[in-house]
């Protein structure tokens, strides 16, 4: 999703939308000859979007986020043809556009001519453990690979044959590793030499002899420390870059304070001795000492380095403390000159704040803290956060640890801040279904760096939660304050899918006194402002707030405000989400955000604030808060007094109107009695047949004009809905009415008039027209929506639909609707007649025509827009207000008001529709659910 808006303020995030539009790639998978165990399906979009599923069998479906175009990545598994287990995977480089608006994409993954490459192994003085073998290709649309593996247990063999399943390619490079054991029972690892295989040309078997007869021994002692605990020791053996050892490696595990020896092929290596320790647990290892193997001849090498203690103290705060940390891991690494290997010492013994790591002598630096955090308040749902902080180069300094010594390293300070992001699903259309999310984890990213010492810190936190199937899920993030980039990644529909990458900035938290009318201000820039006022505090503690566009969907008929000044239902732009938390208590606060965007100051009268309830049944709801006392409405146009928004002027504000469209300031304000999430967003105002809590049926309207004044010089979206029309026919509806919008340049209090169309009134046999709606300024139309037709007993297809055209649908006497039209009006007039079959519906200019003595024809605008009366011939079959034709005439049914008024007859026709506004819009045959109709007027972004 897009719209993403880069601040760098304090105290703040800055997101795109963790909302999913839900689309669907399919296909069937094949490998020919194979037999596929299970495949994996992953897609990833040009943004960087991507989902992934396991699937056992062809054909898959996999969800993914609708309006991307994605490249396909297949993993499919199977068994070799000696045992072992193998792979294939096929990449491809072309994309493919998702919309579910069209319905599912294909993308099928069929190779027919799958073949083996076929390969042996020997080796000379020892014997095969395991071996690991891939081919990779790459092609002008698609990267293929594969691989094979296979270890050996109980009797190893000098040899063994085996392939490896590959799309048929001329240059295919095959590479492998294998670990071998000498005939003394030390296992060691080889790189194969590369090949290149032309399989097009036919199969080449390829064979590969490892040598290990020419070699000498490593022999040495192992020291334990006084009083410590040893459980066991592991050397570590690597062959040196550059020679003849390069790609050697080895591990060999040795009792407690036993000696050790190893065979090993003749050449230069780095061993280094890690001791696991039982406290803790935890682990150290030695300086790496380069040492060279001769053949026949036997190295010595003792590892008898003096042990220290180097302390760590841990200070948490923020949020939190030590004693909320489940566990804590530190890990030190060793300061030595080259040449050799990068040693590290490691512990998560955390006892009284501190942790204690047993280490060799020698200088030794800070490098890894991980920090780890359960929550099982709730056991239903379990969540779960880890901080890791890595050293990158010299950003901590060395600190000398002598045997038999205690250093401490000074404490090791966290500030940490809780916040809870929120995942959810937008849906391909309001009526469908909850799509359910489980399992959802995030993952934040950020990296310091500083010019002094030419070192950093690169910071990562994780968090995890056990929710299932859900249609709002959560994780509650632990992490310092800074900028982070999140990726995060939830279950849905069975398949891992990621959500838009994102980016979070978190502020330091802010001291909440004990008092009355506290304020606090944890967020104060030019770009954002964050005011929190309490009317009481009576304990104290810290509040912290996270603006992002990382929360729950936004609900259907508000728009996110965005502060790039564009606006949609959550999809096109990012909303703007504050996670407010404290840990002081408090009974009501009172919460006010100013924020510069970029759109004209018309906007003010469409914000409003709202607060997620997360404990509203059934995953929470959105709920709009009160502005405080003193302000009458909840959003303040800053340029009309900047004082209030605490500005000195409006520019010092950030107003800026030499641009277009220009950067405004609003302030929005809301009280509140808890802290979650919050989001700013727009909510038109709406007009409907209901007034003052009255709500207005049939031909009459409310008492007094409805009118609306521009606050604002301004462009300004208005959409007008027609109402429906009656139904005496069980099965079949009256015509639904026509649905117009478009954008209206208006200036400060210009005042329009608004009428909105009520559906008719059925009787057993009648059924009136249904009413147009109208918005009008200064006695000249603006916009009109037709109404729907209404229809009578007898008639065999619904009424007709108000038009988006200006001239009214003609009604019909024939019950099919195939004959005996009935004209509707043209160019603003009344709709017509034919005796006893209903009347017509009313026009801008003119009335309808009434059914003589059996019922009135709607009434025009410039009449009063009344609906028809019913008077004779079975119940009494009002037109609905808005011009809406009677019913009564004993054959008949009204037609629909509009701008020009819909026929009479059986089947009454729909009412014509007006629109001078840009960018237009037009739906025929709009039904709301109540029948009646609808005026919407919005905010038209740039």
């Amino acid at each position: 999703m897009s719209g993403l808006v880069a601040m760098a303020l304090s105290g703040v995030a800055v997101a795109d939308v963790v909302i999913l539009n839900p689309g669907v790639l399919e296909g069937q998978v094949s490998l020919g000859s194979v037999t596929i165990q299970d495949f994996h399906l992953r897609a990833t979009s040009s943004g960087g979007l991507t989902a992934s599923k396991t699937f056992t069998s062809s054909p898959y479906s996999l969800t993914v986020e609708s309006g991307h175009s994605y490249q396909g990545h297949l993993r499919a598994t199977f068994v070799s043809p000696s045992g072992g287990q193998s792979f294939l995977e096929v990449a491809r480089k072309n994309f493919v556009s998702v919309d579910n608006q069209v319905g599912p994409t294909a993308m099928h993954f069929i190779y027919p001519n799958t073949t083996l490459i076929p390969f042996t192994l020997g080796v000379v003085g020892g014997t095969l453990a395991r071996y690991d073998l891939f081919a990779a290709v790459s092609g002008s649309t698609e990267d293929h690979a594969s691989g094979t593996y296979r270890s050996f247990t109980g009797t190893q063999p000098v040899s063994t044959s085996d392939g490896l399943a590959m799309i048929p390619a001329s240059q295919v490079s095959v590479t492998g590793r294998v670990s071998v054991t000498t005939n003394s029972g030390i296992e060691v690892q080889r790189e194969l030499q590369a090949r290149t295989v032309d399989m097009l040309q036919g199969a080449s078997n390829l064979a590969w002899t490892i040598d290990l007869s020419d070699t000498g021994h490593v022999a040495g002692t192992l020291s334990v420390p006084p009083g410590a605990t040893v459980v066991y020791h592991q050397l570590h053996v690597s062959g040196v870059q550059g020679t003849g050892t390069e790609g050697i490696s080895a591990v060999r595990q040795v009792p407690a304070g036993a000696s050790f020896h190893l065979e090993l092929p003749s050449g230069p290596y780095d061993l280094y001795l890690r001791t696991q320790f039982s406290t803790g647990p935890q682990y150290s290892d030695t300086k790496s000492y380069r040492v060279t193997v001769t053949t026949g001849a036997t190295t010595s090498l003792n590892f008898t380095d003096p042990m220290g203690t180097a302390r760590i103290p841990l200070l948490v705060g923020g949020f939190l403390s030590n004693a909320d940390v489940t566990s804590a891991e530190v890990h030190l690494m060793r300061e030595d000159p080259p040449p050799g290997l990068v040693t590290q010492a490691s512990s998560d013994a955390l006892v009284n704040g501190q942790v204690d790591l047993l280490v060799p002598s020698g200088s030794w630096r800070q490098h890894v803290l991980n920090l780890s955090f359960q929550d099982v308040s709730n056991p239903a749902v379990e969540h779960t956060a880890v901080l890791s902080r890595h050293s990158l180069g010299n950003s901590s300094p060395p600190v000398s640890v002598a045997g038999g010594s205690t250093v401490n390293f000074g404490p090791w300070p966290v500030s940490l801040v809780k916040t809870t992001l929120y995942f959810d699903v937008k849906e391909a259309s309001p009526e469908a279904p909850e799509t359910l999310l489980s399992y959802p984890s995030a993952s934040l990213r950020r990296t310091t760096f500083d010019v002094n010492s030419g070192g950093g810190w690169d910071v990562t936190t994780s968090a995890f939660s056990s929710a299932a199937d859900k249609s709002v899920v959560s994780v509650k993030v632990i992490a310092e304050p800074g900028t982070y980039s999140v990726n995060a990644v939830a279950q849905v529909n069975g398949g891992y899918t990621q959500f838009p990458i994102q980016s979070l900035t978190i502020a330091e938290p802010t001291t909440t006194p004990v008092g009355t009318n506290v304020s606090i201000t944890p967020v104060d820039t030019q770009d954002l402002k964050v005011d929190i006022t309490f009317p009481g505090v009576t304990t104290g503690g810290l509040t912290t707030v996270v603006e992002s566009p990382l929360g729950p969907e936004v609900p259907q008929g508000l728009k996110a405000f965005c502060a790039d000044g564009a606006s949609a239902e959550g999809l096109e732009c990012s909303p703007v989400f504050y996670d407010i938390a404290t840990t002081a208590r408090f009974t009501e606060a009172t919460v006010c955000v100013r924020r510069k965007f970029q759109g004209t100051n018309a906007l003010s009268q469409f914000l409003r604030l709202y607060h997620f309830n997360k404990d509203a049944l059934p995953s929470g709801q959105w709920v709009e808060l009160p502005p405080p006392p003193g302000m009458p409405e909840p959003a303040f146009d800053c340029s009309a007094d900047p004082a209030t928004c605490g500005c000195e002027s409006v520019e010092s504000c950030g107003f800026d109107y030499s641009v277009d469209p220009p950067v405004s300031v609003m302030l929005i304000c809301g009280v509140t009695s808890s802290f979650s999430p919050f989001a700013v967003f727009e909510k038109g105002v709406t007009f409907t047949n209901k007034v003052g809590g009255v709500e207005y049926q049939g031909p009459t309207g409310p008492p007094s004009p409805r009118t609306w004044t521009a606050p604002k010089s301004g462009a300004y979206r208005i959409t007008a809905t027609g109402a429906s029309g009656a139904s005496a026919v069980a099965g079949l509806s009256g015509g639904c009415g026509a649905r117009v919008g478009g954008v209206f340049n208006l200036q400060a209090n210009d005042t329009l008039l608004v009428r909105v169309g009520q559906k008719g009134t059925a009787t057993t046999y009648a059924a009136g027209g249904g009413g147009g709606s109208f918005v009008a300024l200064n006695g000249n139309p603006l916009l009109v929506a037709g109404g729907g037709g209404g229809v009578r007993a007898g008639a065999l297809v619904p009424g007709r639909h108000g038009g988006t055209g200006t001239a009214g649908t003609a009604g019909s006497t024939n019950a099919s609707y195939t004959s005996g039209f009935i004209a509707g009006g043209t160019a603003g007039q009344g709709g017509t007649r034919a005796s006893t079959y209903g009347s017509g519906g009313g026009g801008w200019f003119s009335n309808g025509a009434a059914d003589g003595s059996f019922g009135e024809g709607g009434f025009s605008f410039l009449a009063g827009g009344q609906g028809g009366a019913g008077k004779t011939c079975g119940g009494l079959a009002h037109g609905g207000y808005g011009g809406g034709g009677a019913g009564n005439g004993c054959y008949g049914a009204g037609g629909g008001g509009g701008y020009s008024g819909g026929g009479g007859g059986r089947v009454g026709g729909g009412g014509g529709s007006w629109n001078t506004g840009t960018q237009p819009s037009a739906v025929e045959g709009a039904c709301m659910p109540s029948g009646h109709g609808e005026v919407t007027i919005e905010f038209a972004h740039p």
